[in-house]
């Protein structure tokens, strides 16, 4: 099957479906050319529909005043971060935009410290955020993490299961930091459930992500429980 090198989210999708087809029992002959080519498009629309956004906050940016409101610029900032994690989950290779966002978000947060002046509880607060912004773009370079937060989703709540299992080790562990303990035995019980209906063979290459999902759920139980 002709997967495109960068897919979008929902094209990702439906390789992930592709290559596990056992997993999802589904016969792979449902994923064909046409069904590609409808994911592929609607991935290009997206990417139509952000650039204009991309444009609109990028002007924005650009007509800033010395003395604009904080409001004006907070907004700004929001919408800037909003625009990044959107575009970690576009079709293509989108790394110049991500830079031109970082760049943007770097000139906003600038203005904002300049903003706080000496106030040293409102710069810690500023340190804080950039780290939380920072661990958060890291987070979105993860295909699966990008494509599981968007606001409109590719991964469907009861697909969410299964195709976490098709992530690398290193994926399925990141991804579990942002899960709480329900969330965890939510995933559980829909992996278990599917489990029921596939033979041994198939099960077998997914068990060390399901033991790793159970180990994080006892740790993250264990953790409420002390707090």
């Amino acid at each position: 099957m002709n997967f495109i090198d960068f897919p979008g989210a929902f094209e990702r999708q439906l390789q992930r479906k592709f290559k596990h087809s056992a997993l999802f029992a589904i016969d792979q002959s449902t994923i064909n050319a046409d069904s590609i080519i409808l994911a592929r498009q609607q991935d290009s629309e997206e990417v139509e529909q952000f650039m204009n956004s991309f444009r609109n906050v990028v002007e924005r940016a650009v007509a800033l005043k010395p003395n604009e409101q904080s409001d004006v610029i907070l907004k700004l900032k929001e919408d800037l971060d909003q625009h990044y994690q959107h575009c970690c989950s576009l079709q293509g290779d989108m790394s110049k935009i991500k830079q031109a966002l970082q760049t943007l978000l770097q000139a906003i947060m600038s203005a904002v410290r300049n903003g706080a002046g000496n106030d040293l509880t409102a710069q810690t607060k500023l340190d804080e955020e950039e780290t939380a912004r920072a661990e958060h773009f890291r987070l979105q370079e993860f295909a699966f993490i990008a494509d599981m937060m968007r606001e409109s989703p590719s991964i469907t709540a009861d697909e969410l299961a299964l195709s976490l299992l098709t992530e690398p080790m290193n994926v399925v562990s990141e991804t579990l930091e942002l899960f709480q303990a329900q969330e965890l035995g939510g995933l559980i019980s829909q992996i278990h459930d599917r489990f029921s209906t596939l033979n041994d063979d198939t099960i077998k290459p997914y068990q060390d992500k399901l033991q790793a999902i159970s180990e994080k759920l006892t740790q993250t139980a264990d953790s409420s429980k002390q707090n």
